[in-house]
């Protein structure tokens, strides 16, 4: 199935483009293009790669800038796009000539203390959310990476480090207020508009712009964590000690992720391993992970109490902006020694040969599963409900002229780790620009017997499909 192609700003009458323009506060509301002061700024995404020239970027600052802006858009049948955190890979939060809705000045954080609730505007950032629960001893489940916004993580279904205890982010959202296709503002709960509430907890990009969301927060106190380098003649070792640590995944106060990277300055190949432990102490942190420690003496070791909203920053040196990038996403039963071996002797070659993506690392998630997979499959869109470990391969280079030689040598690695899985997916990592538009087969590897559902949904909310930027649901 094709789309028709969307219109563009230079397609339309420049005195209505003038019209809408000026239809905004300026002083509250910025409306750029080209030659404005900040247009510019406002194009900058975390990926070079994702950065378009937009023909018109609103800078919404409430509610009503959001319906007038999807008004405008839908009316003259524009190519659309809404930017949070801006880090989507594929570019689906720009637009080359079209309408991009900016939300990153809507990130307020507001929190319910005694209701334990978190109102959480559709721009901030996770660690906007993060900072400002903590100020109340409160925490939600966020990401691993500070800067990613909430709302793009959230409406995928949203992994962090307290999946193990609490599930995914959308199994703590309660509420959220979202602008549809329409113009029309709903607010959604389990007993208002609960079709479409349904459908953004795990589906959301295809449904509408959420203007605020609210969250189950739960008390937090400090936590003992850290990153451990091991060389790369640890890795059998270091996999069976992951092994045995998380033999019965069902580690609800601690997680794990290692990491195959190159260690500056000299860029050597490692495994490094990023370790958490819900609770302040280093004894509970040292006998938790004490089968770690047996690995042997370790490159490096950072290992701390702190703050909570510090550990989703730990993860910041393999996340900087800057360069080409892509996500692409697999999802394995267990980890296989074999398996893990070929891939990160796959992941040292690839890189030796091509000295440009030296940045690129493969990350593999071990949280907790029981919370996110005791939730019932069908109520909500998020799919599949049931015990895998998320694996992320993160590349990095910094030619155009090399994006086939990096999305191939991908493909590659994400065909090594299916034996050991299925080919199931996650949204939210799987961000290649081939995976921009309609693929029916994508769309049931992401969300399988729910993908018909969704298409009746998308018919009844979206019959245009005026939202189609990232993987899309087709009526």
């Amino acid at each position: 199935m094709s789309y028709q192609s969307k219109k563009l700003i230079n397609d339309l009458d420049p005195v209505e483009v003038q019209k809408f323009k000026e239809s905004f506060d300026a002083a509250v509301t910025k409306v750029l293009m080209e030659g404005d002061e900040g247009y510019e700024k406002s194009l900058i995404r975390w990926a070079d790669n994702a950065i378009k020239k937009a023909g018109i970027v609103v800078q919404a600052a409430s509610v009503d800038d959001i319906v007038k802006t999807i008004n405008f858009a839908n009316k003259n049948d524009l190519d659309f796009a809404v930017c949070c955190g801006g880090h989507s890979t594929s570019g689906s939060s720009s637009s080359e000539g079209g309408v991009v809705l900016d939300l990153r000045k809507l990130n307020k954080v507001r929190v319910d203390a005694e209701k334990k609730l978190i109102y959480v505007q559709g721009g901030a950032l996770i660690g906007e959310l993060d900072s400002e629960a903590w100020k109340y001893g409160l925490a939600t489940v966020g990401g691993t990476v500070h800067h990613t916004g909430v709302g793009g993580l959230t409406l995928g279904g949203g992994f962090g480090h307290l999946t193990g205890r609490y599930g995914l982010s959308i199994d703590n959202l309660v509420g959220a207020t979202i602008v549809t296709a329409d113009g029309e503002v709903r607010d959604l709960s389990t007993s208002k508009n609960e079709d479409l509430f349904w459908a953004i907890r795990g589906c959301g990009t295809n449904f509408g712009v959420v203007y605020e969301f609210i969250f189950k927060a739960y008390e937090q106190k400090e936590v003992f964590a850290g990153v451990v380098v091991f060389p790369s003649e640890k890795l059998d070792s270091v996999i069976e000690a992951l092994n045995v640590w998380n033999k019965n995944r069902r580690e609800a106060d601690g997680g794990a992720s290692f990491i195959f990277a190159r260690f500056p300055p000299e860029l050597k190949p490692v495994i490094a391993i990023m370790l958490f432990s819900n609770d302040p102490s280093e004894q509970v942190f040292r006998e938790k992970f004490s089968v770690i420690y047996e690995c042997g003496e370790p490159l490096m070791k950072k290992v701390e109490c702190m703050p909570y909203p510090k550990l989703n920053m730990l993860a910041s040196d393999f996340a900087t902006y800057g360069d080409r990038k892509a996500l692409l996403n697999s999802h394995i039963s267990h980890l296989n020694i074999s398996t893990l071996r070929e891939v990160y002797d796959s992941y040292v070659k690839f890189t030796n040969e091509n000295p440009s993506t030296a940045q690129t690392f493969i990350t593999f998630d071990l949280f907790g599963s029981e919370m996110f997979t005791s939730v019932p499959p069908d109520s909500t869109a998020f799919y599949p409900r049931k015990p895998f470990y998320n694996v992320v391969i993160g590349q990095r280079w910094k030619n155009e002229h090399d994006d086939k030689t990096v999305y191939d040598w991908s493909k590659s690695v994400q065909r090594i780790l299916e034996t050991d899985g299925d080919k199931s997916l996650y949204v939210n990592f799987m961000d290649m620009p081939d995976d921009v538009g309609y693929n029916e087969e994508r769309m049931k590897s992401i969300w399988g017997d729910h993908y018909q559902k969704l298409r009746e949904l998308k018919k009844k909310y979206d019959p245009k499909v005026f939202f189609r930027k990232g993987p899309v649901v087709w009526p």
